[in-house]
């Protein structure tokens, strides 16, 4: 890998630390000796071609999949002993029309560990501040089946903050949702990119999101760190070129209409 400037690790709290991981399912190598951190504060993009092992990362940074070998630890515990320090924003899911479930339901449902049948003052208050942290207030008592693309990704963001996580985690966060709503929530990101105590990773192929949001990017190719460094750093020709970026379109290389964002499918 290309040398790029990386964080100072003595500088800030390590958030996440991922040494030498690797992963095997049923035989195939998925992941190959992964290695970097994410101190506290940094708002990390994480990108990559289809079959790069993104999904893959993800689920190990949440404990869904072990290493085979190497580790990951979030503030000096392993992944899976951590789950409760990490905040997930998924993919935008439809829901059932018919269930009447609203906003602040997902909400305290999140801070029980089971579904509200009443909800106190003390928790409403609790949803009402993760709402307004995400600009959306006015969707507490929305139905959430009634919602935009745009506002339920806020009420899934507001859920993955209620419980002050250290790492936030956004797996293509705008994936299926309109154009306004898009804007919108990347917004709200940016704004959220400018903590000082949150980590975060946004998988995302939208340039307009690396650009706004990412102080480091993670480049997965292959099952491998192919380039970990400055946005500045990735996004111009020379990097591109060392970063053998020849499996379908490479990170800064236009590929959609402005209205669309640069995406490949699922990895893995």
């Amino acid at each position: 890998m290309k040398a790029y400037s990386k964080p100072d690790r003595a500088a800030l709290p390590v958030v996440l630390d991922a040494s030498d991981v690797s992963v095997v399912i049923d035989g195939k190598v998925i992941l190959h000796g992964i290695t970097f951190f994410i101190p506290k504060g940094e708002f990390v993009c994480l990108t990559g071609p289809n079959g790069a092992g993104k999904s893959t990362f993800l689920k190990t940074v949440l404990g869904l999949v072990k290493p085979t070998s190497g580790r990951i630890d979030i503030l000096g515990k392993p992944a899976h002993e951590a789950r409760a320090s990490v905040g997930y924003v998924p993919q935008r899911k439809g829901f059932d029309r018919d269930f009447p479930a609203r906003a602040i339901d997902l909400l305290v449902a999140t801070l029980r560990g089971a579904w509200p049948f009443r909800v106190t003052e003390i928790e409403r208050e609790r949803a009402r501040k993760a709402l307004v942290r995400v600009g959306g207030e006015k969707l507490i008592d929305k139905p959430i089946a009634g919602l935009s693309g745009g506002e339920t990704q806020r009420v899934f963001l507001a859920r993955a903050l209620i419980n002050d996580p250290v790492l936030l985690i956004l797996d293509e966060p705008t994936a299926g949702v309109d154009t306004k709503g898009r804007a919108e929530f990347m917004d709200v990101l940016s704004e959220i990119s400018r903590s000082d105590e949150l980590a975060a990773i946004l998988v995302t192929h939208n340039l307009a999101a690396i650009a706004r949001t990412a102080e480091r990017v993670v480049y997965l190719q292959d099952g491998h760190l192919a380039a970990w460094g400055l946005p500045h750093e990735l996004m111009g020709r020379q990097s591109l070129e060392a970063l053998h970026s020849n499996h379908g379109h490479a990170l800064g290389e236009p590929s959609a209409s402005a209205d669309e964002s640069p995406r490949f499918a699922d990895d893995d």
